[in-house]
């Protein structure tokens, strides 16, 4: 998993940061992603976060395994 944040659209409602505090959270006026690759005991939450932003600035790319 790896998670990319779009600040041209986060308006830091800060629900990520309520979701996943491990993971996420706010640089001013803007969400800092702490763990881009979170570890398997973070993920879960890192998803949630991400479901949570109402502007939806965060994208989650999850590994295909070949």
């Amino acid at each position: 998993m790896h998670i990319k944040a779009d600040l041209g659209k986060c308006l830091a409602y800060a629900n990520c940061v309520a979701a996943a505090p491990d993971v996420y959270d706010l640089e001013g006026s803007f969400v800092k992603v702490l763990e881009p690759n979170p570890s398997p005991e973070h993920q879960a939450a890192a998803r949630r976060g991400a479901r949570q932003c109402p502007v939806k600035a965060l994208t989650i790319e999850e590994e295909t395994v070949k």
